[in-house]
């Protein structure tokens, strides 16, 4: 199919006519085309067809045409319209007075068509902050040495060369722009780029006459490998951390505006439709008036009123009501908290532990025993000393240095947080960790004190009624490397029908592994055979929730399964390139309650806000709700069931008492899990009990 994309892609760029492929060496056309074929390629059938836009393959061949025409509509004058995903406006609306960045209106075009043929175009708006300052500048003017600019992100400078791309700044080589260079055959790099034509003329003889020292890149994060390039073809990536820390004016500028309230992204939305040419392939114009979820989807609402359920077996709405009134719901069967503070901080944390304590008391789980430990700040094998020592405790609470703590930047001492984790990891002890510079946030001391609880086994509070008849739910969570595509590891976190965890594993993949269809299968086993010794009985119906999207033979992973009582069903969980919600009141687009479904009324799939009111309104300046897509890729129970298995799972996370997490525990801990597990805070391939990852 290689040569059909890129056929596709020639005939696009020398005709007016939209172009895509429809099968291996086979094209489609809006109109014919007179364009003589490239070699090797020749035109051997050429017929008029009828997409219909009830059948699958024509409907994406459909979606695929269309979009190239709605590119045609935008004006590239004042956009730059690299896809219809990625419209920006060319002059930026807010600047920075340094310059070091600006931030344009940024617009996502999502397309789609009905079995009815009816078509629809979904627009979401973000600021998109864009970098002004190319690497050998801002060395300059931040006057910064090698070892400050290690890992910082950088991109590919658009305006000077011709391949995109983006990594981190792993410091100086030691060979400069002409010097010959071994990995390019003793030639080089600027003569690479001759050959490769990869900049201009006019910018090769300028890096030429100035022959800049080269930086080395590390583009994938997963491999230690570095490529040479020039510090003058790159820019300082826009990560919000990094513009927050160069440019706090500019930051707080543009952090507000992107958080649009729903009317204000609504207004926008129609302005950009507004000024859309016609669709001159498709003789149309598109309506700038709203049509609302109603054509294709069925919408309603969660029933959120008393599904949480507490201590004393009592229900309430919100975990943070139910804490209050009736305290947790089941307490760890023993808790021993051992505390671990660096000598400096110990007045500092003799108010922090009053307050935990009693916050602990209030909500019905006193420790059952305690004990304290003092530790020197220095190196890494004394806190690697210090948590060999601990020993048969329930959790520790350990308070370390914020990780942009001067010391440890100058690397006068190390820092304690991965050593601790590391080392108590090992010791398969629980750990949960308090910045010094937080301990007076009283919203942390709320979530510390969950954290120990769950972390030592017990279970803040749980869902009261699950909808449907599942026994369990697995997420899933893959790691992939992004330049190769291979697998490097994966976790499955298992939670019960309540919403509590009931046991997690994570498997780091050795050189040559994958992580596939038979991976996924020896994690189902293992559920099933640990929930058959816990419960005494084989679970009757699993839900799988795959974070991001599923690209394994779904077929093959329900296979062994296929001479069992065991219904699976299997979901994809999209965080990313779902439309924002919201309700229309008062003539005005207002923020919803959290709990909205829709589900579609054709196709096994639907969205789903996790995020909303009563926790926050237009008041708060929070913006607009994103919702979750949902994608069911095998089983039958229904979509609305399964998107209110979702919701509650939501609001399970034992640290979201004030506000509800956007993702499910089972994906968002299956992550969680994966990211301690690569850091070396878990061990490898064992099953893990309670929630150590959080």
């Amino acid at each position: 199919m290689d040569a059909t994309y890129t056929l596709a892609a020639y005939l696009r760029s020398c005709s007016d006519a939209a172009v895509t492929h429809a099968g291996i060496f086979s094209v489609i056309a809006t109109n014919r085309l007179t364009n003589a074929l490239p070699d090797p390629f020749e035109l051997t059938d050429e017929s008029r067809v009828t997409l219909r836009a009830d059948d699958e393959t024509d409907n994406e061949c459909l979606v695929r045409l269309l979009q190239q025409v709605f590119k045609t509509a935008v004006d590239d004058e004042t956009y730059e319209t690299g896809r219809v995903d990625r419209i920006r406006t060319q002059d930026p609306v807010i600047t920075g007075q340094d310059g070091l960045f600006e931030a344009c209106l940024a617009y996502t075009a999502r397309l789609e068509i009905l079995p009815s043929g009816k078509a629809f175009v979904g627009i979401d708006i973000s600021y998109h902050a864009r970098s002004q300052v190319t690497v050998d500048k801002y060395v300059d003017r931040i006057n910064a040495s090698v070892d400050e600019l290690i890992d910082t992100p950088v991109e590919h400078d658009p305006e000077r060369y011709e391949k995109s791309g983006s990594g981190r700044l792993k410091g100086f080589a030691d060979v400069t722009f002409t010097d010959p260079v071994d990995d390019f055959g003793n030639q080089s790099l600027a003569d690479w780029y001759e050959q490769k034509g990869r900049i201009s003329d006019d910018m090769l003889e300028r890096l030429r006459s100035e022959d800049p020292q080269l930086v080395e890149i590390q583009y994938n994060p997963n491999s230690d490998e570095t490529n040479l390039h020039v510090p003058q073809l790159l820019r300082v990536a826009p990560r919000k951390e990094i513009v927050k820390k160069l440019a706090p004016t500019f930051h707080r500028k543009w952090d507000r505006a992107a958080k649009m309230l729903p009317d204000d992204r609504f207004r926008k939305a129609t302005r950009f439709v507004a000024r859309l040419d016609s669709l001159s392939e498709v003789d149309a114009q598109i309506e700038p008036n709203p049509v609302g979820p109603n054509i294709s989807f069925m919408s309603t609402e969660v029933d959120r009123s008393d599904n949480l359920r507490f201590g004393d077996d009592q229900t309430t709405t919100l975990p943070n009501n139910g804490l209050k009134r009736y305290g947790i719901y089941r307490r760890p069967s023993s808790l021993h908290l051992h505390y671990l503070v660096p000598e400096r901080y110990t007045d500092e944390f003799a108010s922090f532990r009053e307050q935990l304590e009693r916050q602990l008391a209030t909500i019905g789980c006193s420790p059952d025993d305690i004990s304290y430990d003092e530790y020197g700040l220095g190196n890494a094998i004394n806190y690697n000393t210090t948590a060999a020592a601990v020993d048969d405790v329930d959790i520790v609470l350990a308070v370390v240095p914020a990780p942009d703590n001067d010391f440890i930047r100058n690397g006068t001492i190390d820092d304690p947080y991965p050593e601790f984790k590391k080392s108590l990891g090992k010791q398969t002890i629980p750990s949960q960790m308090v910045r010094e510079d937080n301990l007076d946030d009283r919203w942390i001391l709320r979530n510390t004190a969950l954290g120990v609880i769950a972390g030592a086994g017990g279970v803040p509070w749980r869902v009261d009624e699950m909808p449907g008849d599942v026994d369990c739910f697995v997420g899933l969570d893959a790691t992939r490397d992004p330049e190769t595509g291979q697998f490097l590891g994966a976790s499955a976190n298992v939670v019960l029908s309540d919403g509590t965890v009931f046991v997690s594993k994570t498997q780091s993949l050795q050189s040559g592994e994958t992580f596939d269809e038979n991976a996924i299968v020896d994690v189902l086993k293992d559920v099933h055979r640990e929930f058959v010794r816990e419960e005494g009985k084989s679970p009757n119906n699993i839900v799988i929730h795959r974070d991001g999207r599923l690209f394994e033979d779904v077929d093959t992973i329900l296979e062994p399964f296929d001479e069992t009582d065991i219904d699976i069903d299997i979901l994809d969980v999209r965080k990313s390139g779902a439309p924002r919600a919201a309700v229309y009141q008062d003539d005005q687009f207002q923020v919803d309650h959290k709990g909205r479904l829709f589900v579609a009324q054709s196709g096994d799939y639907g969205f789903l806000t996790t995020t909303g009111r009563p926790e926050f309104d237009e008041d708060d300046g929070l913006g607009t709700p994103r919702s979750l897509r949902i994608v069911r890729r095998a089983g039958e129970t229904p979509m609305r069931t399964l998107l209110e298995q979702v919701y509650w799972l939501s609001e399970s996370h034992v640290g979201s008492a004030q506000r509800s997490t956007r993702l499910p525990i089972t994906t968002y801990y299956a992550d969680r899990c994966a990211e301690h597990a690569r850091e070396g805070y878990l061990v490898n391939g064992e099953l893990i009990r309670g929630v150590p990852y959080l």
